[in-house]
């Protein structure tokens, strides 16, 4: 019987260590210094966006899917919602679906295969990490 609870007891130990996991690493989508300097979107796995080197006055900014090839990403913060600048990325049809001034919400097909991101006309593409200050 001391035997058998060893063994229990051992197997939830190690049962429990292995479920403790890591955060998933966010997505990275950067714009590598064009005419500013490198910025980034970090669509983190709880949901949250953090901009790094730009953009920053947009937080906190949530992201959620609607679907496999749909991202809506909501902004947060104080500053004014560009309307004016969707408005006119909307005729270039490269990937954003529209937007709600109201709530703050851009829309874009994105998905797995989806090269870029054009956010406020700055063209993010995926990386394997952030290289913004």
């Amino acid at each position: 019987m001391k035997t058998y609870l060893g063994y229990v007891t051992f197997a939830l130990l190690i049962g429990g260590c292995a479920s403790l996991q890591r955060p998933a690493a966010p997505l990275v989508l950067e714009n590598a210094g064009t005419e500013y300097p490198t910025m980034c979107m970090l669509l983190q796995a709880d949901g949250g966006v953090e901009f790094r080197g730009g953009f920053a006055f947009y937080s906190p900014a949530t992201w959620r899917r609607v679907d496999r090839d749909t991202l809506i990403i909501t902004l947060g913060g104080k500053e004014p919602f560009p309307a004016a600048v969707f408005r006119e990325q909307l005729s270039r049809h490269d990937g954003l679906l529209g937007f709600d001034e109201k709530r703050r919400e851009v829309s874009y097909r994105f998905n797995d295969k989806s090269e870029f991101l054009n956010f406020g006309n700055y063209y993010f593409y995926r990386a394997a990490s952030c290289r913004a200050q």
